[in-house]
């Protein structure tokens, strides 16, 4: 309920997905609420309005704040004692039972620092040279993207230039082609070598400089800002040790690291990954 408090709420988010589910107060109390939280829906209101049909809001009713309750309990104790692990459970709550034709939906996390990410999906190293089965492994997928950045301009202002160019009908198809990548990396059930993975992430990076390139066209000011999506996926029997590849603005480690909630969550149906977002390239071996 409080990802719109951010700084600069939504303007990197729109510029990696077409839509935003988004939590919004269905009642006068529920609004009051809020309120009292800090949550401020007076400013979910604004921005809302300006991201117009690139945002689906979801009435957080009292009957998902139910199953957000058994959700959340249902969580490991180490878990629910992270700090922000209630709003991450709401993220994922407000996945269940969107409308068919939306599809391709994942819970969007945000983090600050290194620090949040590996604390909050407790993340830890691995002994690289350690022989893998033939099961689930995390996988982190790192990549480049550019988001508007210019000093002069308010949140406003770059929440506007971010959903013009992402709304960009080559910006779009670019996107879609890496978010296909992603499904279908994560989906593969033949990654036995190093060599799939040095090949999974060149065909990533030559994605991510199409999509660059079509934002450059834009005569905005823009930063460079980086996205790690973590997920798991299904190892057959390996031909020797993986290490982590990177290449340009992409960057894959497969089997290098252990994410304890992340594997707590793939065993329960409908839990999508987790994606990351923070802003260094030296993190989990990317130089």
């Amino acid at each position: 309920m409080k990802d719109h408090c951010a700084d600069r709420a939504f303007v990197a988010d729109v510029m990696l997905y077409d839509r935003l589910v988004i939590p919004v107060p269905p009642t006068t109390d529920e609004r009051s609420r809020w309120e009292r939280e800090g949550w401020n829906p007076a400013l979910l209101d604004k921005l809302l309005s300006l991201l117009g049909d690139r945002a689906y809001p979801v009435e957080w009713t009292d009957e998902r704040q139910a199953q957000w309750k058994t959700r959340y309990e249902s969580g490991s104790e180490l878990a629910r004692a992270a700090p922000d692990w209630a709003f991450a459970a709401t993220r994922t709550e407000l996945t269940v039972g969107l409308p068919r034709h939306i599809t391709g939906i994942e819970a969007v996390t945000a983090y600050g620092s290194v620090e949040e990410l590996t604390k909050d999906l407790r993340v830890r190293a691995v002994d690289p040279q350690a022989p893998l089965c033939g099961s689930a492994v995390a996988a982190i997928v790192g990549r480049e993207f550019l988001v508007p950045d210019d000093d002069r301009w308010t949140h406003e202002d770059l929440l506007k230039a971010a959903i013009d160019l992402s709304s960009d009908r080559t910006y779009k198809r670019k996107r879609a082609s890496f978010w296909r990548w992603h499904r279908e990396f994560l989906d593969d059930k033949g990654i036995t070598d190093q060599t799939a993975i040095i090949e999974a992430v060149e065909e990533m990076r030559d994605l991510i400089e199409e999509e660059q390139a079509a934002a450059r066209k834009s005569k905005i000011k823009l930063t460079t800002t980086f996205a790690f999506l973590v997920g798991s996926v299904i190892l057959g029997m390996m031909g020797g040790p993986l290490t982590a590849v990177g290449v340009a603005g992409a960057f894959l480690s497969v089997g290098q690291f252990a994410a304890d909630r992340l594997m707590e969550d793939a065993g329960r149906e409908g839990v999508p990954a987790a994606a990351l977002l923070h802003d260094t390239r030296k993190h989990f071996g990317w130089e």
